[in-house]
This record gives structure tokens, C-alpha cells and sequence, in this order.
């Protein structure tokens, strides 16, 4: 039912692109997932997990397609640190610079299963919890459904690995689509035992929580500058990757028209809301912090699915050359 789901919204975002003005003011809800047009109206959410755009393409270029946009296990870690310590700092994974270069990367790593089965040490993350507040009788109950909770999560990610990478860009994305959302289904798993511990707290035991070791102030305090460098969805970005595909495809003159409409609008759109959801604060609690994570994988799924349909729309008005020098292009950072 989620791959129809995904069909479904992938032709109502269609018929979005190609509507008339009016239409752009609807949106389409499919499962989790809110695709709204035009992207700027969706709320603003601050998540922490920096990343910087160009450490994000050398990684992708280096490691290939062995990233979480395909093996949502790997950022499992890093979301649960964020959630839990927020002052600690991750790389953001799903940036609209990670999602080109991904899907278009040449280089594919043999599989390796363990890359389906990261280690989350859930002991630790419960243990650190209860040294901060001293939990109730009640609330050591919570705690430890909690953590099997977050083992859940982290079991259900390895059972959703995919057994192989395609080799075709527009494929890739629709990869990536599938594996945001299994990785946006696994943090619900999360959301009711970290809310139903949230609270059951007293005013006491959230400030002790906040004050060890999970300060979302002091991290704003330590790190503001570190915030701004999570967006790399620049008109530049965009620029970049327009000019980029011109200069593979040598596209005709309509052909270029295009490219410089209906894509370029699509990727800014997608690019936009990419970097309306870049972290601008740090939420004060774990589950409201959860949220901002899930706000944020939300705007990489509609991301991924609109530069698919956007790229597959393009590639119907091309000749086969031109199918395969697109292919065949690899995304580098704007400068």
C-alpha cells in the first residue's frame, strides 16, 4: 500500500507541476507524508544535525552511494543522539546537494550487509536518562519501553535494507523515496513511548534532564553558527545544477526551454522547502525535537519524489544520446 501510496503521489505532484496557478495552491497528504505546493508555505522547523555542503558531496563522492539516502541505518545513530543530546553535532544527510551527487554517483561499493545493521547502543541512552532524573517505579517502566522502542526502530531499519542500488539516476530516487519514508516509519515507532515518558516528568526531573549533558540552550549558545551551515538549497545550488545538465545533454533550444522552466522551477521548489526546514533553533524537549527530525525527513521525501518526476518529465523529450550523457553526469557543489 506505501509503494501505491508513492505511484499516487506521484502523479497528483504531476499534475501539481503542470497545473495552472490555481492548482499550486493545494496540497496532497499520502500517509505520513504532506506534499504541499508551493513548498514556502510549509511551517519552519529547526533541527541541529549540521551539515556543510561541500564536506556532504566529497563524502558521497569518496564513499559513492553507500550513504543514508539508500541505508537509512546509518543515520539512525546520529538522529537518536540529536534527539537525546542535543549537544552533540552530526552531519545532516539528506541535503539537496546529497540527493543530486547520490543519485547520480558512479562508483558502487560492494554490498555489505553490515551496513544494514548499525549499532545502537539503547542501553546507554536509557542509562543516561535515568542517572539524570532518578525515574519513579512507573516511570522506570516508561523508560525501558522507550528503549525497546528505540531498539524496535532500530531493528525494523535492518530489515529494510535494499538488496541492490540501481544503476539509473531517476531509479536512485525513487530508491531513496522508499528508504526516507521506512526511516520516518521507524522514528514512529519512537514518537508515543518518548511522548508517554515525556509526561509522566515533574517540572524537577525536566530540568535535570535538560541539565545533563542534553542542554538544547547551551548547544544553541555553543554552536549558532554551526545552524546556518545545514542549507545548501542556494539559488546557486539550483544554478549549478541546471547548468550542470545543460552542459552534459547539450539540450535543443526547445528542449532548453525545458530545462529552464519546469525543471529549474521543480528543483528550486524542492530546494526551497529543503532549506525551510534547515535548523534555525534546537527545540527544548527530546519528542518536540523528534518532530523537527521528522518535519525534516518529510521535506527530503517530496524532495526526492519531485526532482524524480521532475528528471523523468525531462528525459521523455530527449534523444537516446542525450538519455545517456544525462545518465552519465556526474553532480559536483556549487561554489
Amino acid at each position: 500500500m506505501r509503494r501505491l501510496g508513492a505511484y499516487i503521489a506521484m502523479a497528483g505532484l504531476a499534475a501539481v507541476i503542470f497545473a495552472p496557478a490555481p492548482a499550486l495552491a493545494f496540497g496532497l497528504r499520502i500517509g505520513p507524508f504532506h506534499i504541499g505546493i508551493p513548498f514556502y508555505l510549509h511551517r519552519r522547523h529547526g533541527l541541529y544535525m549540521r551539515a556543510n555542503p561541500g564536506d556532504a558531496t566529497r563524502s558521497d563522492a569518496a564513499q559513492g552511494p553507500t550513504t543514508a539516502l539508500f541505508y537509512p541505518s546509518l543515520a539512525l545513530p546520529a538522529i537518536f543522539a540529536s534527539i537525546f543530546s542535543p549537544n552533540q553535532s552530526s552531519a545532516w544527510p539528506y541535503s539537496y546537494q546529497a540527493i543530486l551527487s547520490t543519485a547520480f554517483a558512479k562508483t558502487l561499493p560492494p554490498q555489505n550487509p553490515d551496513v544494514c545493521r548499525q549499532p545502537v547502543n539503547t542501553t546507554a541512552i536509557v542509562g543516561r536518562i535515568s542517572a539524570a532524573i532518578t525515574p519513579t517505579p512507573d516511570q522506570t517502566q516508561l523508560l525501558q519501553k522507550l528503549g525497546g522502542a528505540l531498539g524496535a526502530a532500530a531493528g525494523y531499519l535492518g530489515k529494510s535494507c535494499p538488496t541492490q542500488v540501481p544503476a539509473q539516476p531517476t531509479a536512485r530516487l525513487q530508491l531513496m523515496q522508499t528508504q526516507v519514508e521506512q526511516l520516518s516509519l521507524a522514528l514512529d515507532i519512537v514518537r508515543q513511548p518518548l511522548q508517554d515518558f515525556e509526561q509522566s516528568l515533574d517540572s524537577t526531573q525536566q530540568a535535570q534532564w535538560a541539565a545533563a549533558g542534553g542542554s538544547a540552550a547551551a548547544a544553541r549558545n555553543r554552536r549558532p553558527a554551526d545552524l546556518a551551515l545545514s542549507c545548501d538549497g542556494s539559488p546557486s545550488a539550483v544554478d549549478a545544477s541546471i547548468d550542470q545538465i545543460d552542459h552534459s545533454v547539450q539540450p535543443t533550444d526547445p528542449q532548453r526551454d525545458a530545462l529552464n522552466t519546469t525543471v529549474r522551477q521543480t528543483f528550486s521548489k524542492a530546494a526551497s522547502d529543503l532549506a525551510s526546514h534547515c535548523p534555525t533553533s534546537i527545540a527544548p524537549t527530546a519528542l518536540e525535537r523528534l518532530g523537527a527530525i521528522e518535519s525534516r525527513l518529510d521535506s527530503t521525501w517530496r524532495a526526492t519524489l519531485s526532482i524524480q518526476v521532475a528528471l523523468t518529465g525531462f528525459e521523455s523529450v530527449l534523444n537516446d544520446a542525450q538519455r545517456d550523457r544525462l545518465d552519465a553526469l556526474t553532480f559536483t557543489a556549487a561554489k
